[in-house]
């Protein structure tokens, strides 16, 4: 549900010939519309899909493939970092997601206000640091791969990398600010139109 909807809903109660929602149900109708909104910038669906399936890639790759001990190495490096990576952010999306029915309406959403605009506040400041380690990560798993397989420098490859890379985390840094920054707007569309309401906010 949009949340351009929630402060009509909220205002039924005028109209007598309405049955008015409860406070409970309009708690529900809050925490579906703020994780609507958070779905955006949450590991989920196509992407979602896509990680699993690099990551099953490389522990097949890993268990069959007859590579070098160092080479088997690198792979599960990489593995690593995409498996930790993946973990951290479901475990991040799952904090705010989870909602307890003790936990006045207006504090969890103001919470998921503060915690996402901590999020851009930081990625604005750091952004360029993250963006050369992000780089300079990629371009190794690249460089020591052609150093484990032993094959002679070839500029034309490395510059496809080395461009493609920057093309990639541009694009991707990009996306995720600009989806951060509607899905805050959207979140504080929410949290305006539920203190416009008359709603008192109670414990369901």
């Amino acid at each position: 549900m949009k949340e351009s909807k929630i402060k009509a809903i909220w205002k039924l109660g005028v109209d007598s010939k309405i049955k008015p929602y409860s406070n409970s149900e309009l708690n529900e109708i809050v925490i579906r519309s703020t994780r609507k909104s958070m779905r955006a910038i949450q590991l989920g669906g196509i992407f979602q899909f896509i990680v699993i399936g690099v990551i099953i890639y490389s522990i097949l790759m890993l268990a069959f493939r007859d590579n070098s001990p160092e080479m088997k190495l690198l792979d599960f490096s990489g593995l690593l970092i995409i498996f930790v990576c993946a973990v951290l952010w479901k475990r991040s999306d799952y904090k705010m997601n989870k909602y307890k029915y003790d936990t006045p309406i207006k504090e969890w959403l103001e919470y998921r206000i503060n915690e996402l605009n901590k999020t851009i506040c930081r990625r604005k400041k750091y952004n360029i640091l993250i963006m050369c380690m992000a780089f300079i990560l990629g371009f190794s798993f690249h460089v020591i791969h052609q150093i484990i397989l032993k094959k002679p420098f070839n500029p034309i490859l490395s510059g496809v990398v080395f461009v493609g890379l920057i093309i990639y985390l541009a694009i991707i840094t990009y996306s995720l600010n600009k989806k951060q920054l509607k899905t805050l707007e959207e979140l504080k569309e929410i949290y305006k139109q539920f203190g416009e309401s008359n709603y008192k906010n109670n414990k369901p």
